[in-house]
């Protein structure tokens, strides 16, 4: 699996802060979904029925200049991350006067979700 993405636009980049602080407030962990053209955040209700409480679409267009991703194969060419909401918030805060931010997947011991 591969992951790599970048944003160059201030305001693109303040949204899609303010997507994750969001998602922070409201979930400790979320799933984060990424396929070739979208970012899905997956939050689950652990305390109803066992359905999907929020669900965030992200396109991809409108966001990121670039953006690439392989699955495991072509067929599953999905990748899926558990994260702590509240660690992305934090450090995509750190990144608010930044004049671009790359996010990769990363796998030093374990898959791991890289902000730069």
């Amino acid at each position: 699996m591969r992951f790599r993405a970048k944003i160059v636009d201030g305001a693109c980049l303040n949204h899609f802060t303010r997507i994750s602080n969001m998602i922070a407030k409201l979930a400790k962990t979320c799933t984060l979904r990424i396929s070739p053209d979208k970012l899905n955040f997956i939050l689950c209700d652990k305390l109803a029925n066992g359905g999907v409480s929020m669900w965030c679409e992200l396109e991809q267009e409108n966001f990121f200049n670039e953006f690439q991703m392989e699955g495991v194969s072509a067929e599953n060419n999905e990748i899926y991350l558990e994260l702590t909401s509240e660690n992305l918030s934090r450090a995509l805060k750190t990144a608010q006067n930044a004049r671009a931010l790359k996010i990769k997947l990363t796998n030093k011991h374990f898959p791991c979700l890289t902000v730069s």
